[in-house]
């Protein structure tokens, strides 16, 4: 017995599958019959779409043409526009900015300049110094002997003690004629003095600017003819008091015996 033949439904019309919307599109292959080439996202709806007149190329290239904007397109044109743009307004702020910095530079060396003029112009007015020259005439010039004896008479001094008082501090000195203090360190400093009395207070001074008593008595030797060129001072200062020597010029020595507490 013969197999049963396979029988087909009713054969339908093209047009009523297409009404019915059934029919299934093929698969996009751009070839001769398809002058465009279709995206992935742009699949044609329907059969009509595979077949694209002159008309609808020509009118889709005069939309590309329009889209253009002095031959580029239009992302490319803005794209390039705002670039421009961004570039011309950092070089007009650059110029402001320079052009405000030398601005201020210029005004920061005008305000120099002007302090500087104002500091040399604003000088107090000198002070009137009195006319030395005019005075001499009254004053009459020392002259400071290198040679010779001073006046100092020892025996009359060392009768009594000499006290030298300085603000409210004293210091008191009994004297010794024709004695030295001799030792190794024993001298301070020494100077020249015209007075024994001048020798006795610089070594109070010394006391009271050092605020100890570190000077324990002077030696003041009054030829100056016979001490200057030898010693270079007739006043020493010192800073113990060792055994006295004798002195055969006309000397003497002072000795510190009263002292302030400091």
């Amino acid at each position: 017995m013969d197999a049963p033949e396979a029988v087909s439904g009713p054969v339908k019309s093209l047009s009523h599958i297409w009404r019915r919307g059934i029919i299934q599109t093929p698969p996009f292959s751009p070839g001769a019959f398809s002058p465009r080439v279709f995206s992935p996202r742009r699949r044609p709806a329907n059969l009509d779409d595979f077949y694209v007149s002159e008309k609808r190329a020509e009118f889709e290239g005069e939309m590309d043409k329009e889209a253009r904007i002095w031959g580029f397109r239009r992302s490319t044109f803005f794209l390039s526009l705002s670039l421009a743009i961004v570039i011309l307004i950092s070089i007009i702020g650059g110029g402001v900015g320079g052009t405000v910095a030398v601005a201020n530079a210029k005004r920061g060396a005008a305000c120099e300049v002007q302090m500087a003029t104002t500091t040399i112009t604003s000088t107090a007015a000198p002070t009137e110094v009195p006319n030395l020259r005019g005075t001499a005439t009254a004053l009459a010039a020392i002259s400071v002997p290198t040679s010779g004896l001073v006046d100092f008479d020892c025996g009359m001094v060392a009768n009594n003690r000499q006290v030298v008082t300085l603000g409210t501090k004293s210091w008191g000195f009994d004297v010794q004629c024709m004695m030295d203090y001799i030792g190794p360190g024993v001298d301070i400093t020494g100077m020249t003095a015209y007075r024994f009395e001048d020798c006795v207070k610089a070594c109070a001074i010394y006391n009271k600017i050092a605020r100890n008593n570190t000077c324990l008595g002077v030696h003041f030797n009054a030829n100056l003819t016979a001490i200057l060129p030898r010693l270079h001072g007739n006043c020493w200062l010192k800073a113990y008091l060792p055994q006295m020597t004798a002195e055969l010029n006309l000397a003497a020595v002072a000795a510190l015996v009263t002292s302030p507490q400091f």
